[in-house]
């Protein structure tokens, strides 16, 4: 890659003339200015975006968590959020938790050291520590259903629990009295919204309702649902997310159990594959790409303004009804 000193060569300046050009940071005549543009233009000279950062005491960096990138649900919501980002003349770093609380409180001195002018946390492994750590070193924070607004942080409130009652109520306008409920990580608040939710509306129902606690995979939700299926007499299940909600059904299809016929499912997001099973999955639609937009929006504006009042940001859901369901046998 060509050098800032390549091009200072070129176009016959100073290096240190180069950077007012480049970083803006202080006026030069304006046919130096063509020049240096000019030098940099046809050797394909493209600035270190930290280092124009850091002499202008401001960075171009956005820092984005996400605990699982793999998970179909996080994609549409990265891609919005960078997308936003770049309309803004920045760059989204994009990192991963691995669903582990010690990773996420990890990646904290990484951003730091990365100068990142702002954080947004879509995930559920963040604690106080996290908070606090962002807070004493002055970087804004946009989290995920977690916690209340503040100087310097803005919350996404997702109406998981809204979602969560419309499936339930769904099984019990088609007839189903045994529903059960593959939940995520019981450290997880987002899974922990969801499961209330769920018990909640099945008391109120008199329904017969189980809650088993799982991890937010394909995996998870096939052994879950063969759990399920060897200790009660279910004839619905609704799972905390799409991916679980398909490796339910393909333990149905292991075990000759019917998708809907048998069993009912209901999964939780609508991720892009959900529409594409066999039978289509009935779910609840979680808006990703507006979860992005609004991430780096909010960001946006606490970055302009790190001790202004955070806020919060509420996302609707609703149920997509599709194939899974029916009234039981």
């Amino acid at each position: 890659m060509p050098t800032i000193k390549e091009v200072a060569r070129k176009a016959g300046v100073s290096i240190a003339t180069v950077s007012y050009v480049i970083n803006d940071i202080r006026k030069v005549s304006a046919e130096t200015e063509r020049r240096v543009r000019l030098a940099a233009k046809e050797l394909g000279y493209s600035p270190n975006r930290l280092a124009r950062g850091l002499v202008a005491r401001r960075s171009s960096f956005v820092g984005l968590v996400v605990p699982d990138i793999g998970n179909p649900f996080f994609p549409e919501i990265t891609k919005s959020f960078q997308g936003e980002a770049n309309l803004s003349a920045m760059e989204a770093i994009v990192m991963d938790t691995n669903y582990d609380r010690q990773r996420t409180r990890d990646l904290i001195e990484r951003l730091v050291s990365l100068q990142v002018a702002g954080a947004a946390f879509l995930t559920s492994q963040v604690d106080a520590a996290v908070k606090e750590a962002l807070a004493k070193r002055g970087i804004p924070a946009v989290y995920l259903d977690y916690g209340t607004p503040g100087p310097g942080i803005s919350n996404i409130a997702v109406d998981y629990r809204q979602g969560m009652l419309e499936a339930v109520d769904h099984l019990a306008q088609l007839g189903h009295r045994r529903i059960a409920l593959i939940g995520g990580p019981a450290h997880g608040a987002a899974a922990q919204k969801r499961k209330s939710a769920f018990l909640e509306r099945a008391g109120e129902a008199g329904l017969e309702a189980r809650a088993i606690d799982s991890d937010f995979s394909v995996q998870g939700g096939y052994f879950s649902c063969s759990k399920l299926l060897s200790s009660s007499k279910i004839t619905a299940v609704i799972a905390a997310n799409d991916l679980m909600a398909i490796g339910a059904m393909h333990c149905a299809f292991d075990r000759h159990v019917r998708v809907p016929d048998d069993l009912s499912v209901i999964g939780f997001d609508d991720i892009t594959f959900a529409q594409f099973t066999q039978p289509a999955l009935t779910t609840v639609a979680v808006p990703r790409a507006e979860i992005g937009k609004l991430a780096f929006q909010s960001l946006l504006s606490l970055m302009a303004d790190p001790k202004a009042e955070g806020k919060t940001y509420p996302v609707g859901t609703n149920l997509v009804i599709r194939q899974t369901t029916a009234p039981p046998q």
